[in-house]
């Protein structure tokens, strides 16, 4: 059974205990479970469903993203255990299932068509009774016999009551889930506003009262509903590119057997070694290595290139690229869970798990306002009960106008919705957020540091100059072999037939070092090599080994050719920049000279490079630290905020905030640009949140306002924070 159908089938059922545990991720005594919240729509659903989680003595962290309706939880134990917190989530009252993307997709077509067949019979009821109503008034002024107005309001009675009934079901179901959980949501206040306004009107009408509703209630209902709706579809729109990323996954693959035959398997089912047929127009399913075949392949989500890359055998070939022009045969390097794309869909998660302070403020306001706005709301009905003539019926009026005014929706979208949009933004440009408040911390920098090679530099450095020694060459590049860092690719590049020495060793920012005849043979500084270093104004790699001469190697690395307008784009910022290498001076000047660097440092190891950015730091500053190599790791994870590029070693791109796409360095300024919008767009809606509350709820308390003018209000400030929130989606390399 697909996972899309068990999600489909779990969400569809009415009620009773799941069984999730299937679809447990574990980390050792780690669980993690992603699970589809159908239901929750607003600050208060957060707080109760994350609330309820944490209360629970085996969980370490819960966060629902209410964008994606993605709950997230962590803890400790039995993954049977995710039983048991399904069943607590839905005691709620709400529906949980299996977290699937295909199933978001489906489950947001019917929800879309539920709201739209909402609004429609509410403006055809609002339109209705408000004719009804202006021949009322109209009569009043004109002595209308009271029999015909009568008659022209019970008319208004027979369409209001089954058009609320019936339109207004998403809100009743909705409250009656919440209560019987024994909590209170949106949904609550909205229902008994509508209830009750029909209600009085009704007992109005039968007591021949002039205080008849009927107009204000279909009004109300269809002015909930179209801000509802708008607010979905908004919704829908801001997380459009997270989730195409998370259905990037390849659902199927076709494996080539010995024998020829081709058979259609799981992707997850797909193991090393495998060879794999990938049709033109296929996504590939996993990382692999191309068999046959030459084609072009659409890369753009996965690496952040805009144009098709060819490749032919013996390419690497990332999985969720898509094959163009021709079929591929690939024999996989790696199964669906340890694939490239697998890597960004677990950075992504985990950055929408990490809240930063600004999310925790506004879901702190959020939780300590809705017991807070319920207290005034029931003072407002004593108030205009006990020490007004204006009766009952006008009281509750006033207290559900408040209630409704005061909704902590926009408060609780105002950080969220900008966060979903951004990061939505980048990853279309190629870049992904590590950390859910790396943006935050990234529109706070002020001053930049560069790392030299494969960062500022090419990362394809060439030897210019070598030994004339072929066996030093080749003892070099066996050595070289076992290493990521671009000299060690330059050198291994020059003898690629060498065999691979056994038992390398990478030591961080030295170089590399292996058993030999006599000793250990050591590939990197001249230090490290125990030699002293020369006055060259290129890069230079010794090979140190017993009983013979060493031999050195001269590397040239051009600067990028974005590198000087990315520095003198911080420049004009009034970021200062410095540069800091394990190269020698030399080169590091050349390059610093070259790209505009007045800052620059050389022959750093890695703790020198943290110990100058912890020195930054003790002095007030904020630093951005963008590196590539495996000796940067330190320093990346030791700076206020960090990059690191989809190129670069594993340790580095686990220690960054940011991973920008392979050689792309134009894109950390578009990033900081990005962070700084967003940032100007948080402060923007958390300002017209708390106006919107400091205005207007003083009105509802006086009794100036109607439930409809609230609902108008109310649904007013939701969308204008959200529309706000879509500008942080404007094309990323754009503003400031």
């Amino acid at each position: 059974m697909s996972l899309a159908y068990a999600a489909g089938a779990a969400l569809e059922e009415a009620s009773g205990p799941r069984s999730v545990h299937g679809f447990v991720e574990s980390e050792g005594e780690r669980r993690r479970l992603h699970l589809l919240v159908d239901g929750a729509h607003c600050a208060a659903c957060i707080g109760t469903i994350e609330s309820r989680l944490r209360a629970d003595p085996y969980v370490t962290g819960a966060r629902l993203n209410l964008a994606l309706r993605r709950l997230s939880v962590e803890w400790q134990g039995e993954a049977r255990h995710a039983d048991v917190l399904a069943g607590a989530v839905e005691a709620l009252g709400y529906k949980v299932a299996p977290f699937d993307p295909t199933h978001l997709a489906r489950l947001d077509a019917d929800t879309g068509r539920e709201w739209l067949r909402a609004l429609a019979i509410a403006a055809f009821a609002s339109s209705n009774v408000m004719m009804l109503s202006l021949a009322v008034w109209a009569g009043q002024v004109q002595d209308m016999a009271p029999g015909t107005q009568a008659l022209f309001q019970w008319l208004a009675a027979l369409v209001t009551v089954p058009a609320v009934a019936v339109a207004g079901r998403p809100f009743f179901r909705s409250a009656l889930r919440a209560l019987r959980a024994g909590h209170g949501n949106i949904d609550v206040p909205i229902a008994l506003s509508l209830l009750l306004t029909v209600l009085i009107s009704l007992i109005e009408l039968a007591r021949q009262g002039r205080d008849v509703y009927f107009d204000s209630a279909t009004a109300l209902l269809f002015v909930l509903l179209l801000g509802r709706t708008l607010d979905f579809h908004v919704r829908a729109r801001s997380r459009g590119a997270v989730e195409r990323l998370l259905m990037l996954k390849a659902e199927g693959a076709a494996v080539c057997a010995d024998d020829g035959t081709v058979e259609v398997l799981p992707a997850s089912a797909i193991r090393p070694g495998m060879v794999v047929l990938v049709r033109p127009g296929e996504r590939l399913p996993v990382d692999g290595i191309v068999l046959d075949g030459a084609t072009e392949l659409d890369v753009g989500i996965v690496t952040g290139e805009s144009q098709p890359q060819p490749v032919a055998p013996g390419a690497l070939v990332l999985a969720g690229s898509v094959a163009l022009t021709a079929p591929l045969r690939i024999r996989a390097s790696a199964a669906v869970a340890d694939s490239h794309l697998a890597d960004i869909v677990r950075l992504v998660e985990r950055a929408e798990r990490t809240r930063g302070l600004a999310v925790a403020l506004a879901d702190r306001v959020a939780r300590i306002w809705t017991p807070v706005i319920h207290g005034v709301a029931l003072a407002t009905l004593a108030g205009w009960w006990l020490f007004t003539d204006a009766g009952v019926a006008t009281a509750l009026l006033h207290a559900v106008s408040v209630l409704i005014i005061a909704c902590p929706c926009a408060i609780g979208l105002a950080v969220p919705a900008v966060q979903v949009v951004a990061t939505g933004a980048l990853l279309k440009r190629g870049i992904l957020l590590r950390a859910g408040d790396a943006l935050e911390r990234l529109a706070r920098i002020d001053h930049v540091v560069f790392d030299k090679t494969g960062t500022l530099t090419s990362g394809a450095p060439t030897v210019t100059s070598w030994p004339d020694d072929a066996e030093a060459i080749r003892l070099a590049a066996g050595l070289a072999a076992a290493s990521r860092h671009p000299l060690a690719r330059a050198l291994h590049a020059c003898h690629p037939q060498a065999i691979p020495l056994a038992g390398v060793e990478e030591i961080a920012g030295e170089g590399l070092r292996a058993p030999f005849d006599g000793g250990e043979i050591r590939l990197g500084r001249a230090a490290f090599c125990d030699l002293a270093p020369s006055d060259a104004v290129t890069s230079e790699v010794w090979l140190y080994r017993p009983f013979h001469p060493p031999a050195r190697f001269l590397v040239e690395d051009a600067p990028r050719p974005q590198a000087a307008r990315v520095v003198a784009a911080f420049a004009a910022a009034g970021m200062p920049t410095t540069l800091l290498s394990g190269d020698r001076p030399g080169p590091v000047a050349r390059l610093a000279e070259a790209v505009g660097i007045g800052d620059w440092q050389a022959d750093l190891r890695p703790g020198d490079k943290l110990a100058r950015l912890e020195a930054l730091r003790a002095q007030g500053r904020r630093v951005l630290m963008a590196g590539d190599g495996l000796n940067d790791a330190p320093a990346l994870a030791g700076a206020f905020v960090s990059a690191s590029f989809a190129h670069g070693a594993p340790a580095s791109q686990s220690a960054a905030d940011l991973v920008l796409p392979a050689g792309d360095l134009a894109a950390l300024p578009v990033a900081w640009r990005a962070a700084r919008r967003a940032r100007r767009l948080i402060v923007q809606n958390l300002v017209l949140a708390a106006l919107y509350n400091m205005a207007l709820i003083p009105v509802a308390v006086l009794g100036l306002v109607t439930p409809l003018g609230a609902a108008i209000a109310m649904a007013a400030s939701s969308l204008t924070v959200t529309l706000n929130a879509l500008r942080a989606g404007a094309p990323a390399g754009e503003g400031g």
